[in-house]
């Protein structure tokens, strides 16, 4: 029979009896698993999350039930924690609200109508967490596509940077065995956001080395903080900006440890966005990876060691590609640009290497019904990455 409440409840005491008791009362009515003790308990919660609610008695062998509903806080956050005990004391209390974060404190013995109010009560909390996060994770990952878009459109070279950059920051920050990995994926994503702001051709020159004024360098330069004031009014992505605002802050002007790699995430995303985007400017300018890598090794102030170490380590993602010439109206995901579209007049609408997605082909579609491009366009097909066949990037765990 299946229960009312369908979501699970973790049930955690050293007696056995009372165990067996509260599930045989709500049985029916709410999803019940059970175990004797801290140690079983975590370990049913590793193998059988996730749990709505998590109860567990005080006073249990080897580990209490504060110590236990602690790490449950850390291995499963959004299960509501609840203490059932008979040691009803008010410093027993106040440890278990103020250690344990407990949305409910039982005492024994507990009546059945207050036992089912209380699990009533924890699973609409629950879901209302549930709720509100996967919310704002729909949120996010909407507005992070709505941004990618937007550069794509409007600085279609600034776009086909950062599919460069995340390359490398991937591996850098699997290799450096960095926590939070989502947010430096953001980062780079996200990283030439305000070149929205920056003309294509100044762009461009930029990229290139050749013939950029003061003027031009200083309106690039703001490009990183004009992100920044963006993505910090985006929920989860204030530590992302910091990491994009930091991108050109060389390591010699921090005065930080050289030996172990900052604690500060937004300091050490913003550290190897400078290297890799450093390396991926020399590399765009005619060098070899190699080359690249010695030249920067030639300004290693400039860089944290222990990333640098890592860029050194890093490959670069080489994809079998069959060029061919296709009609416009036909790209489509797999497809990536072998060459820069361009107006008749000159002006870049999508850059060699960039994904043919929806967005790109429909503003191609529109000028080549406007005759001001050519209706065929060369592509490369890969013929070894089934990945590409997907459309657009999918986003890392938010």
């Amino acid at each position: 029979m299946s229960a009312k409440f369908p979501e699970k409840i973790l049930v955690v005491d050293d007696e056995p009896n009372l165990l067996n008791a509260i599930k045989r009362q709500l049985r029916g009515r709410f999803n019940i698993t059970t175990a004797e003790g801290g140690q079983q308990g975590l370990k049913v919660l590793k193998d059988e999350s996730p749990f709505a609610i998590v109860i567990s008695d005080m006073r249990m062998p080897e580990m209490n039930g504060i110590q236990f509903l602690r790490e449950v806080t850390k291995k499963s956050p959004d299960s509501v924690r609840m203490m059932l005990t008979g040691n009803a004391d008010i410093e027993t209390a106040v440890h278990a609200v103020n250690d344990g974060n407990i949305f409910r404190f039982l005492t024994k013995p507990c009546k059945k109508e207050i036992l089912e109010w209380a699990f009533e009560s924890g699973i609409k909390q629950y879901r209302l967490v549930r709720a509100e996060r996967d919310l704002l994770e729909n949120t996010l990952r909407g507005s992070i596509r709505v941004l990618t878009t937007i550069l794509e459109l409007v600085n279609p070279l600034a776009f086909s940077r950062t599919s460069r950059v995340r390359k490398y920051v991937k591996q850098i920050v699997k290799h450096l065995n960095i926590k939070a990995a989502w947010q430096f994926d953001l980062a780079a994503m996200l990283c030439q956001i305000g070149c929205v702001t920056v003309p294509s051709d100044v762009l461009a020159k930029v990229y290139a080395g050749t013939g950029v004024t003061d003027e031009e360098q200083a309106m690039y330069a703001q490009h990183p903080s004009i992100a920044e004031q963006l993505l910090s009014r985006i929920p989860r992505l204030e530590r992302v900006s910091q990491m994009i605002a930091a991108q050109h802050t060389s390591f010699a002007e921090l005065n930080i440890d050289s030996e172990h790699l900052p604690k500060d995430s937004g300091v050490l995303g913003g550290l190897i966005l400078k290297t890799v985007i450093d390396l991926d400017t020399l590399i765009s300018q005619g060098h070899s990876k190699s080359q690249a890598v010695g030249e920067l090794r030639l300004h290693s102030d400039d860089y944290h060691p222990l990333i640098f170490d890592a860029l050194s380590k890093v490959e670069a993602v080489e994809v079998e590609v069959q060029c061919r010439s296709v009609d416009i109206r036909q790209l489509n995901e797999a497809m990536i640009l072998a060459e820069d579209i361009r107006t008749k007049d000159g002006r870049l609408l999508a850059a060699k290497g960039q994904q043919a997605g929806l967005s790109v082909r429909t503003l191609l579609v529109n000028y080549l019904e406007r005759k001001e491009i050519d209706e065929m366009v060369r592509v490369d097909v890969p013929t070894n990455d089934p990945s590409r066949q997907t459309a657009g990037a999918s986003l890392a765990a938010t």
